[in-house]
This record gives structure tokens, C-alpha cells and sequence, in this order.
């Protein structure tokens, strides 16, 4: 349980970036302002969920992975060049699972506030790990 806890957390904190990542590559590419977000009243069926905690394990990983290569002694270039690394291959695993970035934004930014919509997906990780 504290490994799903610990995904959705870092989830969140991914979403985050990766937003922030697709909003400025978004309005580079057009001057006309973007599509509002997604509201809480949005409803997520089960099998976007499932592909949800499917990336969010996925993303889980390359954190991981790119926060074990932190040394502590990177420059300031080196630390964006291993940012950029890390996005680039969460972006991948994301896209991998079936699921845009923007959405998977969405459901983890979603998580956070929506108590009913977080049980889901814990249940649902939950269904997933003990079938692994």
C-alpha cells in the first residue's frame, strides 16, 4: 500500500511538470488560448483508470530510476539535461499505456482533491498488483 501511496504522490508531482511541460510547448504552437482544463465532474471509466495506475507505475520507475543518477554534484545544466531525460521517457510511458499526457494530468491533479475519484484508482492498483 505505502508503494501506491508513494505513486500517486509521485504522480502528482509529474503531473505537474508535465503540464507545465505541454502548456508551454501548447502556446508556442498557437497564440489561441487553450482548451479549459478538465473539471472534477469529470467521470473516468474503469478502463482509463486501469491505464492510469498502469502510467503512474510506469512514471513511478523513471523516477526513480533518473533520481538514483542524482548525486547531489550535478551543475545546474546537468540537473535540467536529466529533467529533461526523465520527462521525456515519462512521456513515453504515459503514451504507451493508451492515454494522453494531458488526461493522465488530469486524473493525477484529480486524485489529489477527489476522494471518491482516488479510492477508484487505489482499488484499482490494488486489483492490478495482486494479479502480478
Amino acid at each position: 500500500m505505502t508503494k501506491l501511496v508513494k505513486s500517486l504522490v509521485m504522480s502528482l508531482a509529474v503531473a505537474c511538470t508535465l503540464n507545465f511541460a505541454a502548456q508551454a510547448a501548447q502556446e508556442t504552437k498557437e497564440a489561441a488560448p487553450s482548451s479549459a482544463p478538465m473539471t472534477q465532474s469529470q467521470d473516468f471509466d474503469d478502463a482509463t483508470l486501469e491505464k492510469f495506475t498502469v502510467a503512474m507505475n510506469a512514471v513511478s520507475d523513471v523516477a526513480d530510476k533518473y533520481q538514483s543518477e542524482l548525486k547531489g554534484d550535478e551543475t545546474p545544466e546537468k540537473m535540467q539535461q536529466i529533467q529533461q531525460a526523465a520527462q521525456t521517457e515519462m512521456v513515453t510511458e504515459i503514451e504507451k499505456t493508451g492515454l494522453e499526457v494531458q488526461t493522465y494530468t488530469t486524473i493525477a491533479q484529480l486524485v489529489q482533491t477527489d476522494e471518491k475519484l482516488r479510492s477508484r484508482v487505489l482499488d484499482i492498483a490494488k486489483t492490478q498488483n495482486s494479479e502480478s
